[in-house]
């Protein structure tokens, strides 16, 4: 009797080692996808501190002196929220800038100024395929002369450099000459 009780102690004891074993396994695996998980977190908010959106889209394009400028026409409620949306960009609130440019699409939803915006914005919070598709979106169906066209190709040629896409970023940098129309030299 005494040699059952025994084995059937042992059996516990080595049923309780597995368990705990598994136990320990599980935690470690919890622990290193956490871990996983936070480093990612880590590596995107890195990448915002190294995305300025104003000196790397906006500032070169303000220097564009083409022949031909289009500014886009936009209801009074659409400018007055775009103001807002780069105050709450500059202010740090880029989730409120964001809502904010998505509350003017929807008053202007083919606005190329919007959505130009929109991509800015999505660069400065890190998420770079919605940048990648708005900006997309204005190179495609926005104006192809000056300073909104050249911003649209330097935002598109910024996030595909961020995704990778190697092709998309030597196309945009390339038309982004295109976008000025010098006066012709007269003699």
């Amino acid at each position: 009797m005494q040699n059952n009780i025994y084995i059937s102690n042992n059996k516990q004891q080595q049923i309780t080692r597995t368990g705990d074993f598994f136990s320990v396994l599980i935690r470690v695996f919890f622990l290193t996808v956490m871990v996983f998980m936070l480093s990612h977190c880590s590596n995107r908010k890195a990448g915002v501190d190294e995305v300025d959106v104003g000196e790397t889209v906006r500032d070169p394009a303000e220097d564009n002196d083409s022949l031909i400028q289009v500014t886009p026409l936009v209801p009074a409620a659409v400018m007055t929220l775009i103001q807002q949306a780069d105050e709450q960009l500059s202010g740090g609130g880029v989730t409120d800038a964001i809502l904010t440019l998505k509350r003017a699409l929807s008053i202007s939803s083919t606005s190329a100024l919007v959505q130009q915006h929109l991509a800015e914005a999505y660069l400065a919070d890190a998420d770079y395929k919605q940048a990648m598709y708005w900006s997309t979106l204005v190179v495609n169906q926005g104006p192809d002369q000056g300073s909104l066209c050249e911003r649209s190709r330097r935002a598109q040629a910024l996030a595909a450099e961020l995704l990778n896409e190697v092709e998309i970023q030597a196309r945009a940098l390339d038309s982004i000459a295109s976008c000025s129309t010098q006066q012709p030299n007269r003699y």
